[in-house]
């Protein structure tokens, strides 16, 4: 994909020098919301720690990593 295809119609990216921080739920990702290459408004994508780390797992395989991580069982409520 070239840089004008990436500016066209909704985009959700990471904002430059944000950094995901963990929170007494899990985690929370600071993130942008762009219209044809516009700031619209910011978001934040919430995950529990299952969810945080099942993510991290599916990437490292995405990625080809030689391991993904071995999730922990979900505590008890």
């Amino acid at each position: 994909m070239n840089e004008t295809d990436q500016a066209k119609g909704w985009r959700i990216d990471r904002i430059p020098g944000k950094r995901v921080t963990a929170v007494h739920e899990g985690v929370r990702l600071p993130l942008w919301l762009l219209h044809d290459g516009k700031h619209k408004g910011d978001a934040q994508l919430r995950l529990s720690v299952v969810e945080a780390e099942q993510l991290h797992a599916e990437l490292s395989y995405a990625l080809d990593e030689d391991e993904a991580p071995v999730s922990r069982p979900a505590a008890a409520h």
